[in-house]
């Protein structure tokens, strides 16, 4: 009953960062709405860094299959990003930006709903290996709830719409997905883990190689290509100070050879 008290507790840490980010970025809604391209350089960078250097990596290290799910999930994200375009009706006809900003903020909230999971993982461990992966977690609950409400600006949405769509993508996805999976949480297999990792890495690498990209170039390279990096430099750092407490796996059975000296 402790473990699903504390996941509860920083699932709910990390619906209220969410939500303080939101907050300051709602009142500086038009300072956002004028640097929108720039905004998707910052997230371009952090998103792929954060990618290539922390969900990748332990996606691989918890399942064989981990690449296989990275490419499942660049696949899924071009077919979300080609549904969303295609979709009929007024609403993406009249936004062009709808399909460039829903695909990412999908992709966020998927990855948040991991984040919830894992805090129930590692708090059944024990509390030390919770609060050392759930602190690292909870860092990033801040850049991604700023480019959630970006790109929702950029689809068009009223500033309100936006605050809430990206509070329900970037903070009360990891809340709920963290009260599911509580009381279960001891069962999931770190393969099946690790597979929902690298599925989220790979639509998140399509979605910064892509849509933020793209959008950021409407900037200018110039003043975009320093931001971009910004953003990149976040992502290390986030993941240098997730890395200092990390999750503990069970490690990989090796065969090991006994030897017995011969019978007289």
């Amino acid at each position: 009953m402790t473990a699903i008290l504390f996941t509860l507790a920083f699932g709910l840490g990390a619906a209220i960062i969410s939500f303080i980010a939101l907050l300051g970025v709602r009142f500086a809604s038009q300072f956002t709405r004028a640097n929108e391209p720039l905004f998707a350089a910052f997230a371009a960078g952090l998103v792929i860094a954060m990618a290539i250097l922390h969900l990748v990596p332990e996606a691989v290290q918890m399942s064989e299959r981990a690449p296989v799910w990275v490419l499942a999930g660049f696949g899924l994200g071009f077919a979300i990003q080609r549904g969303i375009e295609s979709w009929p009706g007024k609403a993406a006809a009249g936004h062009p930006g709808m399909a460039i900003a829903l695909a990412p903020v999908l992709a966020i909230g998927m990855h948040s709903a991991v984040d919830g999971l894992v805090y129930a993982v590692t708090f059944s461990v024990d509390f030390f290996t919770g609060l050392s992966a759930s602190l690292g977690l909870m860092v990033h609950e801040f850049p991604e709830a700023i480019i959630c409400f970006v790109l929702l600006q950029r689809a068009g949405l009223s500033d309100t719409r936006a605050f809430l769509f990206a509070f329900a993508a970037a903070g009360l996805t990891t809340l709920v997905a963290a009260a599911i999976a509580a009381p279960v949480a001891a069962t999931v297999p770190d393969a099946v883990l690790g597979n929902l990792f690298a599925l989220v890495a790979g639509i998140m690498l399509h979605v910064g190689a892509t849509h933020l990209l793209a959008h950021a170039g409407e900037a200018g390279w110039r003043r975009a290509s320093p931001v971009l990096v910004a953003g990149a430099l976040t992502g290390l750092l986030i993941t240098t100070f997730q890395g200092s407490g990390g999750h503990v796996h069970a490690p990989l059975a090796t065969p090991t050879i006994a030897f017995t000296e011969p019978s007289p």
